[in-house]
């Protein structure tokens, strides 16, 4: 009896590898024809030919079914279709690294036009193209830029900012807030740059359409954009943080901002995206510790991760922190106008202050 049990569960194993290695076979010729597809030089109905025909090859490979440990001992005529994908394959590795410099010199959608230009000299930080839309709708908008000089000394403040994507709660863009004592507030926010008429799309995102831009712009544009105008929700969680950590962060993130100006990169949904590039900066920087959690790897879960290990300054139960922090709904019902950061800093402690109180009700009752 056990030995039978010995031998069905090797039998399964076997049939589990095997079937694993045909999905990852599988996989590799789908990113072949994806990336032709999204990449290749060439007129929109060649590619989806070549892509069409590297889809086949793998298919059709398949048939062969060829042990990996007689590879070399099966005939050509029998593994013809299966070196044949090696072959294809292994060509759109080749182009596709060798082809991997980006073009900062394109038809830009009009919020990615002008890529902030920093500058660092001492304590301050002078950034050029400060973006500062007025938006009415989505295709309706007032294009806006300015110069600022950050002081690096009078950072007090950031803000952890979350926006879920209307398809799914998991998947979110997040991006940093910071606040001055001299008035001012910035949003930093890492996104795909577009061209004009090219929507971002998941899948494309992964098959350099995009650039990678860091967005210094004022948190009306910014963050208003994505709760008044988009309709997105929005959390808006203060950081819990050091002053020293603060002023690190901020001068990573303009750093890499400048660094991008001569050195252009290929956004990437899943490598290169808005999560990984804060979580690389806080990691950077030194001090306390940025989990390596697997819940990271969907954004829109993030600020449970964040709130787990202590990075939201709040003392209220998570439930009620979110219920707290969203913003979306009252930033419709508010102008943006140039009082927003302060508008918004003082409802969100008004709501602060009702929470603990309703909290100290409860408690006493």
């Amino acid at each position: 009896m056990l030995h039978r049990i010995v031998r069905s569960l090797g039998v399964l194993a076997q049939k589990l590898a095997t079937f694993s290695l045909q999905a990852l076979w599988l996989l590799l010729g789908l990113w072949a024809a994806l990336a032709t597809y999204f990449s290749a030089p060439a007129p929109v109905w060649v590619s989806v030919l070549l892509a069409i025909g590297i889809l086949v090859l793998f298919i059709a490979s398949f048939r062969e079914r060829i042990p990996f440990r007689d590879w070399l001992k099966t005939p050509w005529r029998a593994k013809s279709w299966t070196t044949a994908a090696v072959l294809v394959f292994s060509v759109v590795v080749v182009w596709y690294a060798a082809t991997g410099t980006p073009d900062p010199n394109q038809d830009w959608a009009p919020e990615h036009a002008r890529a902030p230009r920093v500058e660092i000299v001492g304590n301050k930080v002078h950034v050029r193209d400060v973006r500062n839309f007025t938006w009415h709708t989505r295709t309706d908008f007032k294009p806006g830029f300015y110069e600022r000089v950050y002081d690096l000394d009078a950072i007090d403040s950031m803000y952890y900012v979350v926006a879920p994507m209307p398809i799914w709660d998991g998947i979110a863009h997040v991006f940093v807030c910071f606040g001055f004592t001299d008035g001012q507030h910035v949003a930093v926010s890492v996104e795909g740059r577009r061209v004009a008429g090219r929507p971002y799309r998941v899948i494309p995102s992964m098959f350099r359409q995009y650039q990678l831009l860091y967005v210094v712009g004022d948190e009306r544009d910014v963050v208003g954009l994505r709760g008044a105008i988009w309709k997105s929700p929005v959390y808006f969680y203060p950081a819990r943080t050091t002053t020293e950590r603060r002023r690190a962060i901020f001068l990573e993130m303009m750093q890499r901002a400048h660094d991008l100006e001569e050195r252009p990169e290929y956004y990437h949904l899943i490598t290169n995206n808005c999560m990984n590039n804060i979580t690389y900066h806080l990691r950077n920087v030194g001090g306390r510790s940025v989990p390596r959690d697997l819940r990271l790897l969907l954004t829109g879960f993030s600020d449970r991760v964040a709130y787990d290990y202590g990075f939201i300054d709040t003392d209220l139960p998570f439930a009620q922190t979110r219920q707290t922090f969203r913003i979306d709904d009252w930033m419709q019902t508010v102008p943006l106008d140039a009082d927003f950061s302060l508008r918004l800093r003082e409802m969100l402690n008004a709501r602060v202050t009702a929470a603990r109180e309703d909290r100290a009700e409860a408690a006493a009752e």
